[in-house]
This record gives C-alpha cells, structure tokens and sequence, in this order.
C-alpha cells in the first residue's frame, strides 16, 4: 500500500473504524430528488431523506464495492442520476489520483464532494459534524485525540445544516468555518482510513506469476500474450494493471442519464485546483506533494481524457468505461479493437488507441485473461455495518 502522508489518519486503527461506521451511516444524506420507480435502483420515495450511505453505490459483497444497481449505458443514481458510473472501491486506495477524472487528489477528499454533491448525498458540512457529534464524538475522540465542539450539542452556533453558498454556513465566523471544515476534512480521512483496508490480492493470475503454471487456462495464457502483444499493458502494466495516467478514447456519451457532454480531466482540473481540501490546502497533512505542480485548469490538452482503471476484479465490475457505455468484457474489447469510437468536438484521441486486427479466438482468449484478475474478498469483518 503506497503511504498517504497529506492523512495522518491514513494508518489509525481507530479512524479506519470510524470510517467503517461512516460508510454505512445513511442518517445525514439529503432529500432524494428521484423517487424509487421500481425499475430504476432508486433508494427511496422522492423526497425522503437518510436514504443514501456510501454503501448505496458501492455495494458490500460485490468483488470491487461498486454500483451493482447499474446498467449498460447509464449513470449511477444517489438522490438523484449523476453523471458518471459509480467506480469500485476495492483497491483504490492504489491509485495516485480518485474518481474517473482525476478530481481528488487524495483519497480523503472525495469523500467530502460526495457528501455534499446534490446528485449523491445532498448533504451539507454542518450536517456531517452534528451528525459526528450526536453519534460518534467518543469514536471520532479515539481516531483523532480531540473532542468534538461542545457548542454542537444544539443549533444556536452551528445550524443544523449549512455548507458554502447557505447562509446557513456563509454567516458563520471565521474562526467557526475553519472548525467545522477541520472536522468535515477528518470525516474524509476517517473514511479514507477504512477504505485502505479494503484489499484484494491473490488473484489467478498472480498465482501464475508466482509459478503455478495451472492456475489460469491455455486460453488465458494465450490471452496474456495477446494483451501484451496488442500494447493493452503500456496503460494497464505493472501489479496494479493500471498506469495512473489519463487517457482519451473516443466513449461515446450514449444512455439515458448520460450526460451529452463530459470533458472528463479537462472539466475536473478546476474544482481540483480551487478547493480548500486539495493536498496544497490547509488541511492537508503534507503541503510539499508537488502533486499539483504544472495543473492548468481546463487544459485543452485533458479534453476528453480518463483516469486509467485497474484490471483487477474487472470481470465483476461491469457495466463499462466511466458512464457504463459497454454491457461486457467482450464489448470493451471489440470497442478497443476497433480503435475506439468517435470523440467529442475538441477531444483528440489519444494515438494509442488504434484498430488491433485481432482474430474472433484472440479476442476470446483475451477476454479468459482478463477474467483470471479477480482476487480474494477482504477480511469479512470490515465489510459489516457497524453504523448506529
């Protein structure tokens, strides 16, 4: 596991417990502007609110902690559609960038988007810390070794809910804003915590490498050599089967909820480099990362670019690409041997994606490689819900 030093939480057992809390707790998500119709996964009668937890769209007992409600050629659905495909969580802590374009440049910080994002959570900051302190204030004690605000017991300094652009949170003193978003950053970090124990490993695969020459078929050996033969391992090399670098394909933005338009890096790079909570912020645990260093908002040259994702698990992590624009493996590898798709008006697709002239068994057997990356469950007892 690569260390996270902008967390200094990253590593606590008590904050990883407390996230395992978090991730359940459904009590502070905001009203649901899309009802349950019975056909569209929906968590709740429009309008009820405590209905979304972080386990909504990443669901226990699936092999990456991903949407399992999704399906081909749609988006995944908190309060209400957003605008991409909900990723797995299993082994994210891997990546050097979180989300499908980059937006976070740590772990603990998406959190913090997601909660008060109006399509996912619809919460608000005030609301996460009364909720901390009327549930959780000896836990969060325990994770980060201080009390919470004894002026939360009630609403006279801090309203119940409030974030950014409310006057609820606006009108708050200085000095307030800055309590209330210390405890907002540790409630990420907490959660963050947690998800680092979220790991799978001995894959088939792995087992092959490590000389157990039965442990995959002659088709995915063969496989194998295709992926290596065809480039796919110039994105998707190394252990963690993904480059951490951003890439333009040319995925076509089909499906109901699908946005018309998503610029993916390009229209991630400015909320990054704007918000308080990026790893140059203040409540960042490490300010000298470089990690930022060179960012432009809104580079031309990130149009239409997404964050490679890793290959472990993939064969339970459909549907597909960052709005789930493909049903299935064989889709996602007839799609690369064609060269991609079409890209959007100012994208230009990245030059290694280009047609491969694979044969129907090479594709085939590249599909029974890609199915030997799924490792084993993490342990049964983080996956509980502990919330209360």
């Amino acid at each position: 596991m690569p260390p996270d030093t902008t967390n200094a939480f990253a590593g606590n057992a008590a904050a990883a417990r407390l996230g395992q809390m978090l991730f359940f707790d459904k009590s502070y998500a905001g009203p649901l502007a899309v009802g349950d119709d019975g056909n569209n996964g929906g968590l709740g009668a429009a309008g009820a609110t405590g209905k979304v937890s972080c386990a909504s769209c990443h669901a226990v007992g699936s092999a990456t902690l991903d949407d399992q409600r999704s399906t081909p050629n749609n988006v995944s659905l908190g309060t209400d559609f957003g605008s991409r495909n909900a990723l797995g969580i299993i082994n994210s802590s891997f990546y050097a960038w979180t989300n499908w374009g980059g937006r976070f440049d740590s772990q603990w910080s998406l959190p913090l988007a997601v909660a008060e994002n109006a399509k996912i959570m619809n919460s608000t900051r005030l609301a996460v810390a009364h909720m901390l302190y009327d549930k959780y204030r000896t836990e969060y004690a325990a994770a980060f070794g201080t009390q919470l605000d004894a002026r939360l017991a009630d609403t006279t300094t801090f309203p119940a809910t409030g974030k950014p652009t409310q006057a609820a949170y606006d009108a708050l003193a200085t000095a307030d804003k800055l309590v209330i978003d210390r405890i907002f950053a540790n409630y990420g970090k907490a959660l963050a915590a947690y998800i680092r124990t979220l790991v799978s490993r001995d894959a088939p695969l792995d087992r092959f490498a490590a000389g157990d020459d039965h442990a995959i078929s002659a088709a995915a050996v063969h496989g194998f050599q295709v992926f290596v033969s065809a480039g796919c391992n110039r994105c998707h090399g190394g252990p963690r089967l993904a480059d951490d670098k951003f890439h333009a394909l040319g995925v076509a933005q089909t499906g109901p909820h699908v946005p018309a338009s998503d610029l993916g890096r390009n229209q991630d790079l400015g909320p990054l480099l704007s918000s308080a909570f990026n790893v140059n912020g203040v409540f960042s645990d490490d300010t000298a990362t470089h990690k930022l260093d060179g960012l432009v908002a809104a580079d031309p040259a990130t149009a239409g670019q997404f964050r490679t994702k890793s290959l472990r698990n993939v064969a339970a992590s459909g549907p597909y690409m960052h709005s789930g624009q493909l049903a299935t493996l064989a889709e996602v590898v007839a799609f690369y041997d064609r060269g991609g798709d079409a890209v959007l008006a100012g994208v230009t697709k990245d030059p290694l994606i280009k047609p491969l002239g694979l044969s129907t068994q090479d594709k085939a057997d590249l599909v029974a490689f890609l199915e030997t990356l799924t490792g084993g469950a993490p342990p049964i007892a983080a996956m509980v819900d502990t919330s209360k």
